[in-house]
């Protein structure tokens, strides 16, 4: 029996076309653009994205390693980022929205095979990632050249970017209201927090005008601070349930400001102007002249705050 040059090359032609798309990657597919994908769960459910809808999905990114060391070791995928630790949107998801292609092999044409309820890996450059994609004129620091990363996506919803910008507003309107609930709460408690930590510390020291109680713990010898002097001071921060917030003596750094020039909270200025030089103290600062409604970092809206201080130098 004998075939026909025709067949034979057609033959040969699916050959070699089947070889060129085979993947390094064990269980992985690669498309004609040359991105790696895997499918772990297709819901057939129907429905895809369009470019400019946004995706809900539970990602996680990670480098790929080699599969073992130099010794042998068998390596794991190194963890970049996890939308349950760092989600935009309630139950650990993170949005993407689906764009055209920006290089070969993008994440985006994975994306945009997958359907709700879709499970999925795909495996790209990270060259293309971050320089083409995301424009940086280098890879982050830790991502050799010609390395590749791996996204891990399950698909648990699609909707339009307007429909998420309502969703967020509403997300964002209850933050806000439930933020603004804690700190009328916190303004209206203030007051007798700090009646409470007086009574309960068996402080007799009287405030100034202003709500400050500055209660020396140590003489100095010194004299007593200008203003629009050079003062420099160690102190530690407390919220009043004791919490320790900051310590310059921790760090061994002490601060130095300008006093008297708003450089500080204000409950600094007033106290620290009461010291004298060599002088230890504890100041009780009342939040409207701490942070007041804003809070900072740490410290919640409306907290009076503890400080204990010491004042080094004056010049």
């Amino acid at each position: 029996m004998r075939f026909s040059p025709l067949v034979l090359l057609s033959v040969l032609c699916v050959i070699l076309l089947s070889s060129c798309r085979q993947s390094k990657y064990d269980g992985f597919e690669k498309t004609d653009d040359g991105l790696y994908y895997k499918f772990f769960r297709q819901s057939k459910s129907g429905k895809k994205a369009n470019p400019g809808d946004v995706l809900y999905t539970y990602m996680s990114l990670s480098l790929v390693r080699p599969a073992k060391d130099a010794s042998g070791k068998p390596l794991g995928d190194s963890l970049i980022f996890d939308s349950k630790q760092y989600p935009d949107y309630n139950k650990n998801i993170k949005f993407i929205q689906l764009d055209t292609n920006s290089f070969v092999g993008d994440i985006m044409e994975g994306l945009a095979l997958m359907e709700i309820g879709d499970s999925a890996a795909f495996i790209i450059s990270a060259d293309s990632f971050f320089i083409k994609a995301n424009r940086l004129d280098s890879l982050p620091p830790g991502f050799p050249k010609g390395s590749e990363l791996i996204f891990h996506i399950g698909l648990q919803d699609i909707k339009s970017e307007a429909e998420t910008r309502k969703l967020m507003e509403a997300v964002f309107a209850k933050e806000g209201a439930d933020q603004k609930a804690l700190s009328d709460k916190a303004q209206e408690e203030e007051p007798m927090l700090i009646a409470e930590y007086i009574e309960r510390k068996k402080i007799t020291q009287k405030p100034t005008s202003n709500g400050l109680y500055v209660i020396s713990t140590l003489p100095g010898k010194g004299a007593k601070p200008k203003t629009g002097q050079k003062v420099t001071v160690h102190y530690t921060g407390y919220l009043l349930n004791g919490k320790k917030f900051d310590s310059s003596f921790d760090r061994n750094e002490p601060f130095t400001f300008t006093l008297g020039k708003g450089e500080v909270i204000a409950g600094w200025d007033e106290g620290i102007a009461m010291m004298k030089v060599g002088e230890s103290a504890t100041f009780i600062i009342p939040s409207l002249l701490a942070y007041g409604a804003n809070g900072s970092g740490a410290i919640p809206p409306f907290s009076p705050l503890i400080f204990d201080v010491q004042l080094i130098k004056a010049e």
